[in-house]
């Protein structure tokens, strides 16, 4: 039984019985209790059946939903699929104060269950793309470069915008050679090298090079910011504080949350789903969870 803290009063007036009387049922459901009744010809006791079965407002007031305590009683004896759909109705805001609770290497581990496109927006909203490139690492950038959906042509345009001692001292890199070129001359000395020997090239730019590569790859083509991984996406954020972090996070709709709240022990989920409006509370108790109604009860 989910013993909750009940209106004793409000129920023995509806069905007109005293408080003593209503002591006997010490450890019953309120469905026990009014099918108890029922059964002794008080049909008060039938008519509230269908009523709190049915009507938001009247399970409202009897489990007094607008405690917050009987709302987490209730919620953390659902399972992971409920809480997930409980939580369907949460905000922006009150996802954001329960991932408070977390420490900022915690929510940079809950960031990297969020889909690409969604954290690519929370990357964005936090820094531009050219500051988000000078702080990865070289490893993120070459992951980047190797992605199949960059090909060649695309990067030898991109080129044409790397500042040209970057191209120079890419070409030294390449050939163990000192590099005079004009960056024309470069570029199409690029152009000759076959497929494999183009991409050694690629990879002996220096870090700043791979960043202004990059960074004209993007601009010619923002989508494919989703090229990065969810490591170099979220790698940013580990040097953030913790209110700077939830502050990106502020620009994700309230579903774009549910990835990182199904990677949550249950008690957690419970916790935060507690935030919900109590008329919505009630409204989902009466459409989708009878069978947890009828669990409900108090210890008197």
């Amino acid at each position: 039984m989910i013993c909750l803290d009940i209106d004793l009063k409000y129920l023995c007036t509806y069905l007109n019985i005293s408080i003593s009387s209503i002591e006997k049922y010490r450890y019953k459901t309120i469905t026990e209790i009014l099918e108890t009744e029922a059964q002794k010809g008080n049909t008060r006791a039938a008519e509230y059946m269908i009523k709190l079965a049915s009507n938001p407002n009247e399970l409202l007031k009897a489990f007094k939903l607008v405690n917050p305590k009987n709302r987490y009683l209730i919620l953390k004896n659902m399972n992971e699929e409920d809480l997930m759909k409980v939580m369907e109705n949460l905000e922006t805001g009150q996802f954001l104060l329960g991932l408070s609770m977390f420490n900022p290497d915690a929510l940079v581990e809950l960031m990297k269950c969020l889909p690409t496109e969604s954290l690519t927006k929370v990357v964005l909203s936090a820094m531009s793309p050219d500051k988000f490139l000078k702080e990865l690492p070289e490893e993120y950038l070459n992951e980047f470069l190797s992605s199949d959906k960059i090909d060649r042509e695309m990067m030898m345009k991109a080129m044409e915008d790397v500042d040209e001692d970057q191209l120079q001292k890419m070409m030294e890199n390449y050939t163990g050679q000192p590099c005079y070129d004009k960056g024309d001359n470069i570029l199409s000395s690029l152009s000759e090298l076959n497929d494999d020997d183009f991409m050694k090239a690629v990879f002996s730019f220096e870090p700043k090079g791979k960043q202004q590569l990059i960074s004209g790859l993007l601009t010619e083509k923002p989508d494919l910011f989703q090229e990065f991984s969810q490591d170099a996406l979220t790698h940013p954020f580990k040097t953030m504080q913790k209110k700077d972090i939830l502050k990106s996070l502020g620009v994700l709709d309230p579903k774009e949350f549910l990835p990182m709240m199904e990677k949550l022990p249950q008690e957690i989920m419970a916790i935060i789903a507690t935030q919900i409006d109590p008329k919505v509370f009630s409204e989902l108790l009466t459409k989708d969870f009878s069978q947890i109604i009828a669990q409900c009860g108090t210890n008197i």
